[in-house]
């Protein structure tokens, strides 16, 4: 299993220089403040999701209007919703699904998704007693593969020191500590505090 890792890391780099490259053609002079890799609870899917300052004051407009505050309002403490109204807090910031932008349906990386698709059926033969275990090895590798892609794009500049990276993995229990985990490796203390300074207040 290891060896497929090895083997998948560099088509997953190419994956996402390709994709960063239509982003950046698509936002023009649109500012990246941050980009994730996002996987599933099986880790069989990934894709690359990033936003721009630009495309997220689109979106946190439309948290501003007063349908969408009567709609908070009633799943949020006032405090918390009267920071979204007044701008001082994005409820979108570093939620990839809520992002403007990402490498597509016909990208590179949905042919990575058919690979790990593939690869994680094979794992269906494990015999009873191995086979929690050898899935969860298959997405701890995952996991860690896509650490080592930001790790090596960030230093070619695909990815520069200004953009928050981090992997996520959409609902799923185990979101919240995969997000923290891969910030704190994959950006500065300040950067960290900053995403940690966002979680908190999302969370209440």
């Amino acid at each position: 299993m290891e060896h497929f890792f090895l083997a998948l890391q560099p088509t997953i780099e190419n994956a996402v220089r390709h994709a960063m490259e239509k982003i950046r053609r698509e936002i023009g002079k649109e500012h990246i403040y941050s980009a994730a890799l996002v996987t599933d609870s099986d880790c069989i899917t990934l894709f690359l999701a990033v936003n721009t300052e630009e495309s997220l004051a689109k979106r946190d407009k439309k948290d501003r209007t007063p349908k969408r505050l009567a709609e908070l309002r009633k799943y949020w403490p006032k405090e918390f919703v009267d920071q979204v109204a007044d701008g001082s807090f994005s409820l979108n910031r570093y939620i990839p699904d809520e992002w403007g932008y990402s490498d597509g349906t016909d990208s590179e990386l949905n042919q990575v998704s058919q690979q790990l698709y593939n690869q994680e059926e094979t794992l269906s033969d494990a015999d009873e007693d191995t086979y929690d275990e050898v899935h969860e090895r298959f997405q701890e590798l995952l996991l860690e593969t896509a650490a080592c892609v930001f790790e090596r794009l960030r230093a070619e500049g695909v990815f520069g020191p200004e953009i928050v990276c981090f992997i996520s993995m959409s609902d799923d229990d185990r979101t919240p500590e995969i997000e923290d985990v891969s910030v704190r490796r994959l950006n500065t203390p300040e950067q960290y505090e900053q995403f940690q300074t966002w979680v908190r207040t999302f969370n209440g």
